[in-house]
């Protein structure tokens, strides 16, 4: 689970001189993508699916409802990972999930490393439009506003 830490609790843990000597760097994704993503992973997690009482099966706006119920790091906004409290950007580079190729060659060359192959894995079946209507978009716009804004989608 260290992968789902913000940058605030890494901080505070590893405190701010040692932390702030780290080249830190996030990759975010578009939010109406992520929320499509995460839906299709629930299929596969009964746990997450009970920590907030979606049935198998279940539609996509009735996981939008539910996630807005129960708080939970796998759907939090992702601005929530990248700034503290005071609105201070804690990384130093954030990336688009949807240049994700780019994005690992251009960390990889500042952090001097070779980079033959950059893998996609998981490429999602292209079905995302399908389970969005205008309230199902809507409810994810509102959701997700901040991420919206920030990074700018």
């Amino acid at each position: 689970g260290l992968q789902h830490l913000f940058a605030s609790q890494i901080r505070q843990e590893l405190g701010g001189e040692l932390f702030d000597d780290y080249f830190k760097f996030c990759i975010v994704r578009n939010p109406w993508s992520k929320a499509v993503s995460q839906f299709k992973y629930m299929s596969g997690r009964a746990d997450l699916r009970g920590f907030i009482g979606m049935e198998e099966g279940a539609e996509f706006k009735q996981y939008l409802s539910l996630i807005q119920a129960k708080e939970h790091v796998k759907w939090a906004p992702q601005f929530k990972f990248v700034f503290d409290r005071n609105g201070e950007k804690l990384v130093d580079h954030i990336g688009f999930f949807e240049n994700f190729e780019s994005e690992v060659r251009y960390v990889a060359g500042l952090l001097g490393l070779a980079i033959d192959d950059v893998p996609h894995l998981n490429r999602a079946d292209g079905s995302m439009d399908v389970l969005y209507d205008d309230e199902s978009h809507e409810m994810v716009a509102h959701m997700y506003a901040q991420d919206i804004k920030c990074f700018g989608y």
